[in-house]
């Protein structure tokens, strides 16, 4: 079955890159300084995003610093520092009583022109850096962690069974999590007038994690192996890389159907010191170590946007020299969708965070350029001991951290992202009996050609993004019996399909 899935996959990637790659390719050069990302990340482990004092002198510093976006952490672990129908409220005490921070955020951003992109954690469940464990009875750690039942608990394993108890992770394997993260993310956009949700920890936890019960039994069901594979083994981590793809997948679909407006972003991972430029993206560590294919992501449309998490320290020669591969690999990625370079304030001292944002705005050798640009992170500025004001001074005006060059002199709007306002539209589906692994064949006419293929996902699940408008014919498992969708221009097409 898994030989079936990975053929599949590939020939879903081939029809989806031959139909929208190159066109945007060149859009994307041309767009330059008429609208690029300038973000910031804002994390709310320190101070930044929890009072109003906090929000008031980040919109200011945004403000100054000619950028156009935050990225606000607004849920640590599966916590919120917003009002939410799915997680409770954080216990963070440096909240004031009855505040909101996304609310108050939200409000005086938009009152700025500043857009707000809600960032939430996806993997960890939660972190022994609070201290100690969460009070309310309704957080997945207590409903659904560690001492959960066997049949009930959403907690990834390693081979051994063990769980770490610093930072257990949801196992994305899991179909109950996986609906978990979906809510999550929709009920942001049902309640809040974000521009997007930025999901981070998208992806399987490194050294060979992913073997939670329920996962695992369903791995096993549909390759009809009874063995606990290896964590090196090609079927195993296939298996799991399609476990990030389809939740994606999902999520992408659903976070427009609940609001076509939002954008969804992902923080995406450049481990490892191989040269992007001449390896092999399959044996990269993104895919092998955390199963992350998140280029497959750019080129099939999965998500509007990725921010490359290109975090070196300039002071390391090696580090320095991997920068530069990777921000040249991002640049000329042939894509449709937008790439946003991320350079770590945090290991570096300003004068060498503001050379490698230069850098990161200068085209490739080719002649290519990315989508934007955020730094990590606002509150996290430099390691040099300077105070942030002085990172802050060296985006917008000539200082001795700039060689009397700043890299943003002048204001510039967020791109229009081409994707979002084309004649295309989307398809999200679901198998009447929910199984997972099943194919799914899309068709334009009941006979006719083949625009794409997929399999359901670990809920019946199943996605189709950037279809031309129009009737087209869904099949499962190749049934007679396909069911007609009509697909509307900037729509998703919901669907359920019976599966006899």
């Amino acid at each position: 079955m898994v030989k079936k899935l990975l053929m599949v996959v590939a020939m879903f990637a081939l029809v989806m890159t031959s139909l929208h790659v190159d066109s945007y390719q060149v859009a994307a050069e041309e767009n330059g300084e008429d609208g690029f990302i300038r973000a910031f990340w804002v994390q709310a482990f320190e101070p930044g995003v929890k009072t109003p004092e906090e929000i008031d002198q980040l919109v200011r510093d945004v403000k100054a610093a000619n950028m156009n976006t935050i990225v606000a952490q607004v849920s640590r672990r599966h916590d919120a520092y917003y009002h939410s129908d799915v997680l409770p409220f954080t216990q963070d005490p440096a909240v004031p009583e009855g505040f909101d921070p996304l609310g108050y955020l939200v409000e005086k951003a938009k009152e700025n022109g500043i857009e707000v992109h809600a960032w939430v954690i996806v993997g960890p469940m939660w972190h022994s850096i609070y201290g100690g464990e969460p009070e309310d009875p309704n957080h997945i750690w207590n409903t659904n962690g560690p001492d959960a039942p066997e049949e009930e608990t959403w907690v990834t394993q390693d081979y051994n069974g063990t769980v770490p108890y610093w930072q257990p992770y949801l196992d994305l394997g899991h179909p109950d999590a996986r609906d978990h993260v979906v809510n999550m993310v929709t009920d942001i956009v049902k309640n809040y007038d974000v521009d997007g949700v930025h999901l981070d920890y998208i992806r399987y936890p490194e050294d060979g994690k992913g073997y939670n019960p329920t996962s695992l039994a369903r791995f096993q069901a549909e390759t009809g192996r009874d063995d606990r594979p290896l964590p090196s083994d090609e079927e195993w981590i296939a298996w799991k890389v399609n476990q990030v793809d389809t939740l994606i997948q999902r999520i992408y679909a659903a976070l427009m159907a609940a609001d076509p407006a939002a954008e969804l972003s992902a923080a995406v991972l450049s481990w490892g010191f191989d040269d992007p430029r001449n390896t092999d993206w399959w044996d990269m560590d993104p895919v092998q170590r955390a199963h992350q294919n998140w280029k497959k992501w750019v080129q099939e449309g999965y998500l509007d946007y990725a921010y490359v998490m290109n975090y070196d320290s300039d002071a390391d020669p090696a580090r320095e020299e991997r920068f530069n591969q990777w921000i040249e690999w991002q640049k000329d990625l042939p894509r449709n969708r937008g790439i946003v370079i991320g350079p770590a304030l945090y290991l570096n001292s300003v004068a060498d965070s503001i050379n490698q944002i230069k850098r990161s705005l200068a085209p490739s050798p080719a002649g290519n350029t990315v989508e934007g640009i955020s730094p990590y992170v606002y509150n996290v500025w430099s390691n040099d001991g300077l105070p942030q004001e002085e990172l802050i001074r060296s985006l917008y005006e000539p200082t001795e951290h700039n060689n009397g060059e700043a890299p943003f002199t002048e204001p510039v709007p967020t791109p229009v992202a081409e994707w979002r306002t084309s004649a295309t539209g989307h398809v999200l589906g679901t198998v009447a009996d929910q199984q997972s692994n099943q194919e799914v064949t899309i068709r334009r006419g009941k006979n006719g050609q083949v625009i794409g293929t997929t399999v359901t996902d670990a809920t019946g699940h199943f996605v189709f993004t950037d279809l031309q408008p129009g009737n087209y014919f869904v099949e499962v498992d190749g049934n007679d019996d396909a069911q007609k969708v009509k697909v509307n221009i900037q729509e998703v097409t919901r669907t359920t399909i019976s599966h006899d």
